[in-house]
């Protein structure tokens, strides 16, 4: 890391200079990890931009430059999103990415590729909070079969001339989760926000925790070997507010939040201060990790078997309870009975099984 390490930016110039990086490689890595203006403004506040080959600079400087009005646009789509939930005395939780903006966790608001805005509510007020908001022009991006009332988060809505579409929380995550990292514990340390009265943010610690829960527990990249470098980078800055020592003892898969800590720790090339514990787990993780970046073989191989497993599971409790759910039966026929479906449905494994990020 530049910030940790003043002899690394000299390592990068003589690899820059003795035309050591590739850069095709180095670009289509960090555009998959969304990560492009980060490495921009890193490269900029360390005076790296000039010794890279001119077309690239001017690449990473156009990326970056339409991020920052992208999000600024985005801040704009918050205050509107707060102003309509106030006057209903409902008052957000902003996660991920776009509590990380409000709470300015980064060097500027350009450097953080967001994708959804994500908020959390009261379950009191979660299908009201949709409701006003449809009210507002935002609808469904794509019909949802089943039982709203009981997802964790609403059918993601979007509004025309708005940039991100908005997940609206009743739970932070998953249901299994719970016992440990809930709404209840958020809103006793949410911080307020200065910029946007009337809407909050994650306490650091907490956000922390969301980091870990989301991207290995919820979307199980524990299991996949799969990491996301923007979430690492968004771990390194929140450890500088909060030790991740201080963080895993509220964590109750420890051993799992051992090894993506020891894996960022190993990424990102620091020493024991990041984080000082390791464990098997981390050693498998990083195995899978370097596996998957290998071996195209094995990426989709051991990706499609954990996959298909887990599909076979699901659809055999499916089926055990279509006949005795009346919800079920009608979430199945719906969604058999819809064209739209079959489409949405298709383009999920198409997204699963995209080329390794």
């Amino acid at each position: 890391m530049l910030n940790e390490d003043s002899n690394f930016k000299n390592v990068i110039i003589s690899m820059i200079q003795s035309d050591a990086i590739d850069w095709m490689k180095f670009v289509s890595l960090c555009s998959n990890h969304l990560i492009l203006p980060s490495i921009y403004l890193k490269f900029k506040s360390h005076d790296i931009l000039k010794y890279l080959p001119e077309e690239l600079s001017e690449h990473l400087k156009d990326i970056y430059d339409l991020n920052l009005i992208r999000n600024n646009q985005i801040i704009v789509q918050l205050h509107d999103i707060t102003a309509t939930l106030n006057k209903n005395n409902i008052y957000p939780v902003f996660l991920k990415g776009s509590g990380n903006l409000l709470d300015q966790l980064y060097m500027d608001n350009g450097e953080r590729i967001l994708g959804d805005i994500d908020f959390l509510v009261p379950k009191k007020d979660y299908l009201i909070t949709a409701k006003l908001l449809e009210e507002e022009g935002y609808s469904m991006v794509v019909h949802f079969y089943g039982e709203i009332e009981k997802l964790k988060h609403y059918p993601r809505i979007s509004k025309s001339g708005y940039p991100a579409v908005l997940e609206i929380h009743q739970l932070p995550v998953k249901e299994r989760f719970q016992s440990w990292f809930n709404t209840e514990m958020i809103a006793r340390d949410k911080k307020s926000v200065a910029s946007l009265p009337g809407s909050y943010v994650l306490s650091d610690n907490h956000n922390i925790m969301l980091n870990f829960i989301h991207g290995q527990l919820d979307h199980e990249g524990y299991i996949y070997g799969i990491v996301s470098f923007r979430d690492l980078y968004d771990l390194y800055l929140l450890s500088k507010r909060t030790p991740l020592t201080q963080t895993i003892n509220n964590i109750k898969t420890r051993n799992r939040a051992i090894a993506y800590f020891a894996f960022a720790r190993k990424a990102f090339g620091l020493n024991e201060k990041f984080f000082p514990d390791t464990n098997f787990s981390a050693r498998l993780f990083a195995e899978k990790h370097d596996f998957n970046h290998s071996s195209v073989f094995f990426y989709y191989s051991y990706r499609s078997f954990v996959f298909l497993v887990k599909r076979i599971i699901k659809m055999i409790r499916q089926v055990i309870q279509f006949f005795y759910s009346k919800e079920m039966r009608r979430s199945v026929i719906n969604r058999i009975t819809d064209r739209k479906w079959y489409g949405a449905h298709i383009h999920s494994y198409v997204d699963f099984f995209s080329p390794y990020k």
